[in-house]
């Protein structure tokens, strides 16, 4: 059975930051035909969105840690070194309370081998990050964020319970979903990042 392995080490995290959305990014400009831009927003914040798009990471590391032994450095749950990870999320808003969450990757060798699975089927207790007060989660400007909990799935099986999760979109155009890496024995170090390929009212 694929097992998915990823690094856990705080310098590995820091060092490899850069390489995201590759795979999401040679798709979307080779198929521009089926991309939706994100749809501007007006100076009104809107209670009532839904969001869909890519997300896609590689994960790699710098020469100087690639000598470390593979059984110091990785966990027997997350994706490999030298994965190429790609997949889709989307989500709902409405009257200001978050509906359908999902966020499905799918790890790969190299080699173009599936490596392991990862999905989010949902996120409870979902409230707004902003200071403003509000309990209802909002798209302003073509941003929002928001936080709750999730049962994070690994090659279909939950993994983890109840695990404090924050999603950002930025500009309309960048997700970013950060998971908890102390609930999640210290497997997702980075967040996972996506393209917005739809945002509409």
């Amino acid at each position: 059975m694929n097992k998915f392995r990823v690094v856990s080490n705080t310098t590995i995290a820091t060092a490899f930051l850069v390489p995201i959305l590759l795979t999401s990014t040679l798709t979307i400009g080779s198929n521009s035909n089926i991309f939706q831009y994100a749809v501007a927003q007006g100076s009104e914040a809107a209670d009532s969105f839904s969001a869909t798009g890519y997300t896609g990471q590689i994960l790699t590391l710098p020469p100087s840690i690639t000598q470390v032994q593979t059984s110091q450095n990785e966990s027997s749950l997350g994706p490999s070194v030298g994965s190429v990870i790609g997949g889709n999320w989307s989500f709902t808003v409405a009257d200001g309370q978050l509906q359908n969450f999902t966020w499905h990757a799918t790890s790969y060798t190299l080699g173009g081998n599936v490596d392991g699975t990862f999905a989010i089927n949902g996120i409870d207790d979902a409230a707004p990050l902003d200071t403003s007060g509000s309990d209802v989660i909002q798209l302003d400007g073509n941003n929002t964020s928001f936080t709750g909990t999730a049962d994070i799935e690994i090659n279909g099986e939950t993994a983890f319970s109840d695990v404090p999760v924050t999603l950002y979109i930025f500009n309309g155009n960048i997700a970013s979903l950060t998971l908890s890496h102390e609930e999640t024995e210290g497997i997702f170090t980075v967040p996972l990042y996506g393209i917005v390929t739809s945002l509409t009212q």
